[in-house]
């Protein structure tokens, strides 16, 4: 969202230099950064929650896929 937050940024800031202005991006881009906001919360509502279990202590997780099949009788 600022100018020199990629390569193709920085070229174009260096064609334009008002770009380099992140003052002005907020004062007239302002809705970018509510949009980006906006977007992220619509997004963890749609997909959920699903953080990583914790790697230390308890007893070790094993995956669905991985488990096997109890022996047929």
């Amino acid at each position: 969202m600022i100018w020199f937050g990629s390569s193709a940024g920085v070229a174009l800031s260096n064609l334009y230099p008002e770009a380099k202005s992140v003052g002005r991006w907020l004062r007239y881009g302002w809705h970018v950064a509510i949009a980006y906001v906006i977007g992220f919360f619509v997004l963890l509502f749609v997909l959920g929650w699903h953080p990583n279990p914790k790697h230390k202590g308890g007893e070790p997780v094993t995956p669905p896929a991985t488990m096997t099949a109890p022996a047929a009788r």
